[in-house]
């Protein structure tokens, strides 16, 4: 019965994200079914889908918005969760600022927003952060995912080192690029007492990138990277 629950599982996964074509990651995920899934534990996934509401993030030339896709990746991202059954929780899962709307300023209600994540992802005892977010960059040729991690947490770069070989491997063979501390632009990384980190799926600001981003069945491949090097972590790194 536990393994019937997994292949439908699947099969509503497949119909979410608009995977049936992509023969390659298809099989990986077929795999689950005979795959361990997440180990005995009471630890959880705090998934941020990055911006949201009145901040829109990152802006594409064609007018995407990076909150749009950060949320589409982390939705897909929580059904694979499902399947590995690692518990969760998102941030936010629909277009909303998490913050105090009422302050009068930007300034002040981006601050709450921040500050509200903050908070949340300290409010459980044996968190993880896993928020998901775009690049940008006024030159258009840079591309590829990179992954930031909490530079106060030895454990951080472990998870951020997993998901960026992953994604790399499988998706992005030209990507050369590695796994960085956080700095103190990244509020969540830089204060983070928990293991934390944050994965820039791609540049908006590269053509060929941002058709891809925008693709659900490519969303659908990184976040099935993203979601397996989680399940990696907790089963053979987490204590």
């Amino acid at each position: 019965m536990k393994e019937f629950a997994v292949i439908i599982s699947l099969v509503l996964i497949f119909s979410f994200c608009v995977f049936l074509g992509v023969e390659k990651t298809k099989n990986n995920i077929l795999s689950v079914v005979a795959e361990e899934r997440v180990a005995e534990t009471d630890f959880i996934v705090v998934l941020d889908a990055g911006h949201g509401g009145e901040d829109s993030g990152a802006v594409a030339v064609d007018g995407t918005l990076e909150k749009d896709l950060n949320l589409a990746v982390a939705e897909c991202v929580s059904s694979y969760f499902d399947i590995f059954g690692i518990e969760y929780v998102m941030i936010r899962s629909e277009d909303i600022s998490v913050g105090d709307t009422s302050l009068e300023t930007i300034r002040q209600r981006k601050v709450s927003d921040i500050k509200k994540r903050y908070e949340i992802i300290n409010s459980y005892d044996n968190s993880v952060l896993l928020s998901i977010h775009q690049n940008n960059f006024p030159v258009e040729k840079y591309s590829g995912t990179q992954v930031f991690y909490a530079p106060s947490d030895e454990e951080s770069e472990v998870l951020a080192g997993l998901i960026q070989s992953k994604v790399v491997n499988a998706l992005q063979p030209g990507n050369h690029r590695k796994v960085k501390a956080s700095d103190d632009s990244i509020y969540l990384l830089y204060n983070a007492k928990r293991p934390s980190v944050l994965v820039e799926c791609g540049f908006l600001s590269n053509e060929e990138e941002l058709v891809k981003l925008k693709e659900a069945e490519y969303q659908s491949q990184i976040s099935y990277f993203i979601s397996s090097s989680v399940l990696n972590y907790i089963n053979n790194y987490k204590e």
